[in-house]
């Protein structure tokens, strides 16, 4: 493999990661938000400990991803490019 095969692979696993995440999150009836820099998570109290936490740890490893994730959901379903302050519900489209 040439290495821009690895790059175009790297990124594609990471898109997946995110995907995974945000619909895992949504089925949990985790929230996600962002203002553009932060992340917010809001988590129902049904919802155990270790797994906020795993969540927690995968939103932080993969803020950037993340933000620009919702952040592009969010410029297709409304026409905004640059939200203020967005809301995934149903993961990613």
């Amino acid at each position: 493999m040439s290495i821009p095969e690895d790059d175009r692979l790297a990124q594609a696993a990471s898109r997946l990661s995110i995907r995974l995440i945000l619909a895992e999150a949504a089925g949990l009836g985790i929230k996600i938000a962002t203002d553009g820099t932060e992340l917010v998570m809001l988590a129902p109290l049904r919802v155990p400990g270790a797994v906020r936490r795993a969540f927690e740890a995968a939103l932080e490893e993969y803020r950037t991803e993340v933000i620009d994730a919702i952040q592009r959901d969010h410029a297709a379903r409304t026409g905004k490019l640059v939200p203020d302050a967005v809301d995934v519900e149903g993961g990613m489209s």
